[in-house]
């Protein structure tokens, strides 16, 4: 069995995951997989920042780290298949400056939207 990894090598590849992850274009993949990310190292972050070896033992954080050693590989892989299929962008990605609000739009036009006749 390897030595459990240490505080840094856990570091080192909660930043490879957390790097792989924004490289998908596609933003719905992108935000789940920081998200899962996060969910998933921070615990284990959290229990070995404070030194607490009761809630992680060696083998199990061993077994954590080979496990998401191979998933950042398959994640790096998938990164770039979703990369080279780009689709078009999410309307939720395009920035868009509000100029103003409550303008005479649509509703006004017909008479409603509380504006003045």
């Amino acid at each position: 069995m390897a030595p459990a990894p240490t505080l840094a090598q856990v570091q080192t590849l909660y930043n490879a995951t957390k790097s792989a992850a924004s490289k998908f274009t596609t933003y719905n993949f992108r935000t789940h997989f920081l998200r899962r990310t996060d969910e998933v190292f921070k615990p284990v972050l959290a229990s070995l920042e404070s030194g607490s070896s009761s809630s992680s033992s060696p083998e199990s954080l061993s077994t954590f780290y080979q496990e998401h050693q191979a998933e950042l590989e398959v994640l790096k892989r998938s990164a770039e298949v979703n990369r080279m299929f780009e689709g078009p962008k999410l309307v939720v990605e395009h920035p868009r400056i509000i100029t103003g609000g409550g303008g005479a739009g649509m509703e006004a036009s017909q008479g409603g939207g509380g504006q003045p006749s």
